[in-house]
């Protein structure tokens, strides 16, 4: 579908690219992951055709169409999120009216040869508009926006009325629903609410489109892709397995990389002093240059350079506080007409390590900055005693100063005694030599988050209050922020939809529903699957109220005859449950097998690729058969009750 070859790009002295190339088919799932300045979002924009390259040669179909979602874009703020989706049908309006050109000119063809090509052209204008949808674009609009969150009263509102964030959503929403052929999507969960998120990885999961996904949430890479490229030191690095898969692998292929190149120095070592033993004996001196050709012709195995920089995140010793450190007492916050708290109420405890959780519009924001002084409320929030705050706010890195250094803004953030630990502090966030003398505003939206969070540690603090901190973090950064939260010995409230990030992180999660704050004494991962247990049940509540208006209708015949159907499928059902068990049992035993043979051997990278590849198509067939075995296992039970 798209060929990339010996793509070279510089900027200045660095190549952001270096005779890259690879191929992106009609069926591919691709994440594209790299370290934070690598050049993820301009690979994305060279694909998209919005970012000119010094060489090389990008190949695609005249006919491809293309569906990309940048991080920042420009936006018609006199339009509402409705009209903003509404463009993406614009393409159904000129296939349209292309439709009738075709037919026309159809009419009056001169010659057989120009018939076939017109009514070729004819055929694929018909099937791309059948793929787009011809007359529900209401219904299908209003589906899409309510999925990624958009309330009835907001879908008609300007723009400009609007937060970045729900812009982005709308932006998506016309994307999605234009169905092209390949998605660009760059960092499509940043502004999602845990939810959201989940509806669009359900919808992607499926959705009949190639796709190039640019994200930092695991969790979401491992669900949706089954490749990874990944970008480092201008060059690409490209596996056919999944995020996870593919830490692994690549762990893997280092280690026997490493073997290959310790045992080919043995080899040569070994080889020279044979060299030099018979190079003097002119009876030897052929066997000798026989050798010394050999290690000439020797292809020197090199060790991939791993980049090891990391953040060194180690939060310092919190200052003791009292027992209690905040309280939220009978609190209530409205905006005009739409109530966002009435009568909250909390308790936070010395040490206790919390996240707020819940869909955008709950009020997560709106209560740290409560407790932040920064939002007006009715009731009473107060902090216990020596309880020193420190507040990552989700706009943090665009609040420094964009014309003051890295050095000067980390300094104006040290307190006294911390001063002469700032270059220090700087070099532990990845800011060294002449970086410290950048000014803010060019940096990336990750080395501003990195740049705010060491201007955190910069202070004595034992309560943290961190909204969304991950946001421009990439993988391995968010690893360190998770590792040094679970060691911190303070106080922290932390926002995040990040799942893998929450994971094991909290002790206790704050859920934000109804206009109150509700205690969940669970981690993330089994919240997010009790509220899926509970809308199951909802549902099943609303199937089973019409059950007495189908027993009402037909007599005693009926009865007895619609009993032997109901007998007879139910039966079936039995059997078919049966039979997917057993195929689950195999399948999970492959899966068992290929797992301990992947692990424990030594086999080559492009085996222990090709094994990967195999556990990735059984994972997906237990998934299958699951959905299956799950449909059938619930028609057994609702026949069963009908019986």
């Amino acid at each position: 579908m798209i060929s990339v070859t010996n793509l070279l790009l510089h900027f200045g002295e660095r190549p952001m690219f270096d005779s890259v190339s690879f191929f992106i088919g009609s069926d591919d799932r691709i994440g594209l992951v790299g370290r934070n300045g690598a050049g993820k979002s301009t690979l994305l924009k060279i694909l998209a055709g919005q970012q000119n390259f010094d060489k090389g040669n990008i190949g695609k179909p005249k006919e491809l169409t293309m569906g990309y979602l940048p991080q920042q874009m420009d936006h018609d703020l006199e339009l509402s999120p409705w009209q903003v989706a509404e463009k993406a049908f614009a393409e159904a309006q000129e296939l349209n009216a292309s439709i009738d050109r075709i037919a026309a000119d159809l009419e009056h063809a001169k010659t057989d040869d120009e018939a076939m090509e017109l009514a070729t052209m004819l055929a694929h204008a018909h099937e791309r508009l059948n793929t787009l949808g011809v007359s529900d674009h209401d219904m299908r609009i209003e589906r899409m926006l309510k999925g990624i969150g958009f309330v009835d009263q907001d879908m008609h509102r300007s723009m400009k009325e609007l937060s970045g964030g729900w812009r982005m959503r709308a932006e998506l929403a016309r994307i999605l629903l234009m169905q092209p052929d390949l998605l660009l999507l760059d960092e499509p969960t940043n502004h999602l609410d845990l939810p959201a998120i989940q509806w669009l990885e359900d919808l992607l999961r499926n959705y009949p489109a190639a796709l190039v996904l640019i994200s930092h949430d695991k969790t979401f890479l491992d669900k949706l892709t089954k490749r990874t490229l990944e970008v480092t030191g201008g060059e690409i690095i490209d596996r056919k397995v999944p995020w996870t898969q593919y830490v692994e692998l690549r762990k893997v292929e280092r280690e026997q990389q490493s073997a290959a190149a310790k045992e080919q120095q043995r080899y040569i070592k070994e080889t020279e002093a044979l060299i030099n033993k018979f190079r003097a004996k002119a009876s030897k001196a052929a066997f000798a240059q026989n050798l010394i050709n050999r290690l000439d012709k020797l292809d020197r195995i090199e060790v991939e350079d791993e980049d090891l920089r990391k953040m060194l995140v180690k939060f310092p010793p919190a200052p003791t506080s009292g027992k209690l450190v905040c309280e939220v007492l009978g609190v209530t916050k409205a905006y005009g007409p739409k109530q966002i708290f009435s009568g909250a109420e909390l308790t936070i405890a010395k040490g206790e390590h919390l996240a707020l959780v819940g869909a955008n519009g709950t009020g997560k924001s709106t209560l740290v900055r409560m407790i932040m002084r920064e939002e007006p409320y009715e009731g009473e929030i107060r902090l216990g005693h020596n309880v020193i705050v420190g507040y990552y706010a989700q706009d943090m890195p665009e609040r420094m100063s964009p014309l003051r250094t890295v050095i000067e803004t980390a300094e104006d953030a040290a307190s006294e005694e911390n001063r002469a630990r700032v270059r220090a502090m700087l070099g532990a966030f990845m800011f060294s030599g002449e970086d410290v003398d950048k000014k803010v505003k060019v940096l990336s939206g990750g080395e501003r988050a990195r740049l705010a969070l060491c201007c955190m540690l910069l202070k004595p603090l034992n309560f943290l209050i961190l909204d969304e901190p991950t946001h421009h973090l990439d993988i391995q950064s968010k690893d360190v922020l998770k590792e040094a939260l679970k060691n911190y010995d303070g106080t922290f409230l932390l926002v995040s939809h990040d799942r893998d990030f929450l994971t094991g992180l909290t002790h206790r999660l704050l859920e934000l529903d109804d206009f109150r704050i509700r205690d969940q004494h669970m981690d993330i991962l089994e919240l997010i699957e009790k509220r899926k247990e509970l809308q199951g049940a909802d549902i099943g509540k609303s199937s089973e109220r019409v059950k007495p208006e189908k027993a009402a209708k037909g007599g005693k015949g009926n009865d007895q005859r619609a009993n032997r159907d109901r007998e007879k499928d139910l039966r079936k059902a039995k059997t078919t449950v049966e039979r997917l068990e057993k195929r689950l049992a195999e399948l999970e035993q492959e899966e068992k097998d290929l797992q301990a043979k992947v692990m424990k051997s030594n086999m080559p990278a492009d085996q222990l690729q090709a094994g990967y590849e195999k556990m990735g198509n059984v994972a997906k067939q237990i998934a299958e058969v699951m959905g299956e075995w799950e449909a059938a296992s619930a028609q057994v039970e609702e026949l069963a009750e009908e019986a």
